[in-house]
């Protein structure tokens, strides 16, 4: 060895950590639906939780949306998680009739979907934006993560029908994201 010999220093390699995004919110709870999608299956669980409790009963918890998991955390350090949802198994978000009111559907397996609904202020719009993406951003991870094989070929009918409702449904939520922020004035709830 020299003992001369300089080594530049250099940061010890580390993990990429994912982007968590947090919001503060209040959850209003969990309400089983019979479908994994539609504004309509989404609004009725809303309304469902809305008329079951008041706003005194809702949960204070911060929902953390990172590319593959969206978390719900109660407590001041987040210790107690009441819902963990990968992002691969959320098959329906949106924003409700008021603008506050934030909801994603979850499969749960076995043909059972659990609706999960939120108060923000001052809306759902960022919260939104942020599940949307994540759902994006797994889409698209799915895509790239197709072997080349099936990149050259054309796609199955499933798989054509598969990104044909993932993009419909995305659409669908960002319109009706749209509309609402545009037409709807907040209501506070009594």
């Amino acid at each position: 060895m020299c003992a001369g010999l300089q080594l530049p220093l250099q940061d010890f390699p580390t993990p990429k950590t994912e982007l968590v995004q947090k919001f503060q919110v209040l959850y209003l709870g969990m309400s089983p639906v019979a479908r994994p999608l539609g504004m309509d299956t989404l609004n009725g669980a809303i309304d469902r939780l809305r008329s079951s409790s008041s706003r005194d009963g809702w949960t204070p918890v911060a929902l953390n949306v990172a590319d593959a998991t969206v978390t719900v955390s109660k407590g001041q350090a987040e210790e107690e998680v009441l819902v963990e949802c990968r992002v691969r198994f959320l098959t329906f978000m949106g924003v409700g009739h008021d603008v506050h009111t934030f909801a994603f559907i979850m499969d749960t397996g076995g043909h059972r979907f659990d609706c999960h609904v939120f108060w923000c202020e001052p809306n759902a719009g960022s919260v939104s934006e942020a599940v949307q993406a994540a759902c994006m951003l797994r889409y698209q991870k799915c895509l790239v993560a197709r072997p080349l094989s099936q990149k050259a070929c054309s796609p199955t009918p499933h798989s054509d029908s598969v990104s044909r409702r993932v993009s419909a449904s995305v659409k669908r939520s960002v319109l009706s994201l749209i509309g609402t922020l545009k037409q709807k004035r907040p209501e506070l709830p009594e």
